[in-house]
């Protein structure tokens, strides 16, 4: 198993529900500067790839700015194979003001970033993006996350790219709450380009079964962990042996990020990749 912790919730960008585009110029500038820390506690912690959030591509600013963030990245020898945080919440994928043009511009450029730099899995979590407004037709929200899943899996298709969908909890947002939901979209769809990502954080708030990940199968394409209160792995109560013989009856064995909420990241990344290390070699 590959493993990682995701960068987006690192120090040089902001800790929120659902990450928010990057600002522009100075102010992006200034994050780049943090981010050389960042990514050498990642490497020295002995993690094999590297994942961001999609606003470090800056999809709707100047290609400038993604290509100072392309020449810091060649420094490293991992590479960015994942990102997370796809959709900002001021581009709504549902309700009465979906943007079409905006979108579609906004995916032709983020997909096309995400590859130049290896990217291979773009995470669909966005719960703000993709949350139902009040007394809008939930039928019709679906068919909307279904037609963005669509042109999603078209452009990621186009760079060898795979949308991930990310099941969040309640409180994160109020569609696609759980495993089997995701799953269920993915078999709608029947798009080779989308398939679904495990959250072990949101699937333990909302309590679904162990066997859930069982039956996702080979849909999974990507698992993101953390421990009890959103804490680093091996911190807290969750059933990691359980969650990892879960993955591997499903016949899952590529990546792992910790996405959590890191309270000191130069210290608590390197435990928590030597403890899933020692929890996946246990399973195998």
């Amino acid at each position: 198993m590959k493993l990682s912790c995701c960068a987006g919730l690192a120090s040089f960008v902001p800790q929120t529900v659902d990450a928010k585009q990057l600002d522009t110029g100075s102010a992006y500038r200034a994050k780049l500067e943090k981010a050389p820390a960042t990514l050498k506690t990642l490497s020295e912690a002995g993690c094999d790839f590297f994942e961001f959030g999609v606003g470090m591509l800056c999809p709707e600013s100047p290609k400038s700015l993604f290509e100072d963030f392309k020449e810091m990245l060649s420094n490293y020898s991992l590479r960015a194979e994942c990102f997370n945080s796809f959709i900002p919440a001021d581009l709504k994928v549902t309700g009465p003001d979906v943007d079409k043009a905006r979108l579609d511009n906004y995916l032709a450029s983020a997909t096309e970033r995400a590859a130049e730099l290896g990217g291979e899995i773009i995470v669909f979590g966005s719960g703000g993006a993709r949350g139902v407004p009040e007394g809008f037709s939930r039928k019709r929200a679906h068919d909307q996350i279904l037609e963005f899943l669509e042109a999603a899996g078209n452009y990621a298709g186009q760079h060898g790219l795979v949308i991930a969908i990310e099941p969040l909890n309640r409180a994160e947002t109020n569609m696609i709450n759980s495993i089997a939901e995701a799953v269920q979209f993915a078999d709608e769809l029947m798009q080779p380009e989308v398939q679904v990502l495990v959250d072990f954080y949101h699937q333990m708030l909302e309590g679904e079964a162990f066997d859930e990940i069982v039956r996702a199968g080979e849909r999974i394409v990507h698992v993101h962990v953390a421990d009890t209160d959103r804490l680093y792995p091996g911190s807290g109560k969750y059933d990691y042996q359980r969650f990892a013989k879960s993955l591997a009856d499903a016949g899952y064995n590529k990546r792992v990020s910790v996405e959590c909420n890191f309270r000191d990241f130069d210290k608590e990344v390197p435990p928590s990749i030597q403890f899933l290390r020692e929890v996946f070699n246990a399973g195998q």
